[in-house]
């Protein structure tokens, strides 16, 4: 009978002790899950995407790439669904989409507390130091255009077109209807730019036609690889009417608590993203045809992140 005991003792002795490492082993699973990191279908947005995976791969974490979700609701959703841990947003898409708020307010650092107080309440959402690249709207020209017609400004441009000069704007349709888009600025600036001095394109073709003659002005953002690698002209928004997009990394908080350091980590890389930079990298991929690995890489490289 003693024997049987014994051997019953040590039986519920090894089931309890397997138990609980198999409990301690969930627990510490849960928080060493990988951390999934997505981005946006467009060049910059990947970019990011893809150096925020190299960089936390160097420091240790377990990762999975899920970069190069299309749309703005699409991936907003797999955040606050937790199919995606994190991802780079940009300061006013957030305020305007998704709070759903007029930006009558044009102080940037004003959005971006706003923002990141509002997701951290409503959504467990934890939006990080922003970084220094603005991916803005901008009205580029050529440099033959500028001095030839002694246009810097979008005020120049503007008293150029209310003087009935005949130069010709690209945009696609859209651009010109949209609240945000021409009507704002011809309000703001005070002009109007006629129909038959409007080139429609489709969303991509731009700047090859200003390139190529085909028109004097179009619209752009300020990280646009073809800028620099084309010696393009962006005018002076000397009014400020284009708001600023601050490109932020925005994490579950789930993820921050679970990992502690991760957040410090992350600054040091922020600090390295500002407009020129995300700029020479944007045109590296799509002037230069390099990979978004091979770009992301060496960034990180030079910048001094990764060896």
């Amino acid at each position: 009978m003693k024997k049987i005991f014994k051997k019953l003792l040590v039986t519920s002795l090894i089931l309890s002790t397997l138990t609980f490492v198999g409990c301690s082993n969930t627990q510490e699973g849960a928080k060493n899950e990988p951390i999934v990191v997505s981005s946006k279908d467009f060049t910059e947005s990947t970019l990011l995407g893809k150096i925020t995976i190299k960089y936390l791969e160097s420091k240790g974490y377990d990762v999975k790439d899920e970069t190069g979700m299309s749309g703005q609701g699409i991936i907003r959703k797999a955040l606050t669904s937790d199919e995606i841990d994190a991802y780079w947003e940009y300061t006013s898409t957030a305020y305007i989409e998704i709070m759903k708020k007029d930006l009558s307010n044009d102080n940037p650092e004003d959005v971006y507390e706003q923002v990141k107080k509002w997701d951290k309440e409503e959504n467990n959402i934890a939006w990080l130091n922003h970084s220094m690249l603005n991916n803005t709207y901008c009205f580029v020209t050529t440099k033959e255009v500028s001095e030839k017609n002694n246009i810097k400004t979008i005020s120049e441009m503007a008293k150029a077109y209310n003087d009935n000069k005949d130069l010709t704007f690209i945009a696609n349709p859209e651009y010109f209807e949209r609240a945000d888009g021409m009507p704002k600025v011809n309000e703001e600036y005070g002009f109007e730019i006629p129909n038959n001095q409007r080139v429609l394109l489709e969303l991509g073709l731009f700047y090859n036609a200003l390139i190529n003659k085909e028109g004097d002005f179009t619209v752009g953002f300020t990280t646009d690889g073809m800028i620099d690698a084309n010696n393009l002209l962006v005018l002076e928004d000397d009014k400020d009417i284009f708001p600023v997009y601050y490109a932020t990394p925005v994490f579950r908080q789930e993820v921050l608590d679970a990992n502690p350091e991760l957040s410090g980590e992350m600054d040091a890389l922020i600090e390295k993203i500002d407009t020129e930079t995300m700029m020479k990298l944007n045109a590296k991929v799509d002037v230069d045809k390099q990979t978004v690995d091979e770009v992301s890489e060496q960034f990180l490289k030079d910048s001094g992140l990764i060896k």
